[in-house]
């Protein structure tokens, strides 16, 4: 069978794409602009290399960031029907979440309207989805956070206990990796509250909190934790997550019990039509943190 150049190059990585002959075969019929595009990478399928053939469309996304949004063209699983189509403008972004657990990364772009871009990766590549993550909130701040947002911060910054953000325990040495190197990287990152794994009562099986790192960067929350916030089992967890959310979408902050597990709580932050949640340790700081911004807003139903 004749080889092809998409064939040749095809491995687990994702690949930026900078020319038109880099295109996926599949996408090449988009009318693409790769010459306004700030980022474009191609994600590959997953499959091993052995499972490939030069007849094959080899790549499952494009994603094309270019200065008003992001957009994602998809294979579909019937290759008779081609590749859908999807895009989330800069101005609309609600959160995006990252995570990887040894090597199966999830990247999720949620936006405004409810919508959400989701794509699964190769875990060896997150450095070109997290320089994607970058590119992509590098004007999150906009014209400065709601009323919510705003009081968030302020609490946050009051509740702030940088020392104990470090202090999360010798099994999430990793996660703490992570945070230093967040620190070091990022001049406007600041942590405000952390907490290392918890055991939570409720049912049968062991059920663990994840560690997680409440923390601002410049117009966006950052959380740091696991692939999950609740895990259960006892078997150490190798896996790391990163929840953003721009301080100008979020309308709203809720905290509630949760409703099987009772020392555990559930924060919400709603923007537009989607909402994202995180699972906490009562009496956390997280806890506190949130707990406050939402009494201060609106009003937590936590504790009534």
């Amino acid at each position: 069978m004749t080889t092809t150049s998409e064939f040749d190059s095809f491995g687990p990585w994702i690949d930026e794409v900078r020319s038109a002959d880099q295109v996926p075969r599949l996408f090449s019929g988009y009318p693409l602009d790769l010459a306004t595009a700030r980022l474009v990478l191609k994600v590959p399928r997953n499959i091993t290399r052995r499972d490939a053939t030069p007849d094959m469309d080899l790549y499952d996304h494009l994603l094309v960031l270019d200065d008003h949004r992001l957009l994602a063209l998809t294979r579909r699983e019937d290759a008779a029907t081609g590749f859908t189509v999807e895009q989330v403008p800069l101005s609309g972004i609600a959160w995006v979440r990252d995570t990887v657990n040894l090597l199966a990364g999830t990247l999720t772009v949620a936006a405004r309207d409810g919508a959400t871009v989701t794509v699964p990766y190769n875990g060896s590549s997150r450095e070109r989805v997290q320089r994607l993550i970058d590119a992509l909130l590098a004007d999150a701040a906009g014209a400065g956070p709601s009323r919510t947002g705003a009081t968030l911060i302020d609490v946050g910054r009051e509740h702030a206990d940088p020392v104990a953000a470090f202090d999360l325990g010798r099994e999430d040495q990793g996660l703490v990796g992570d945070l230093r190197d967040l620190v070091r990287h990022r001049p406007w990152f600041r942590p405000w509250v952390g907490h290392g794994r918890r055991r939570v009562r409720g049912g049968l099986s062991p059920v663990t909190v994840q560690a997680a790192v409440l923390a601002e960067d410049e117009g966006v929350l950052e959380i740091l934790g696991r692939h999950e916030w609740l895990l259960g089992g006892r078997q150490p967890v190798h896996s790391s997550g990163r929840l953003i959310v721009p301080f100008e979408a979020i309308e709203d902050v809720r905290v509630a019990g949760h409703p099987r597990f009772a020392s555990a709580v559930i924060g919400g932050f709603r923007v537009g039509a989607s909402e994202v949640e995180i699972i906490v340790p009562e009496g956390s700081g997280a806890h506190r943190v949130l707990d406050a911004t939402a009494r201060s807003t609106v009003g937590s139903p936590y504790g009534n």
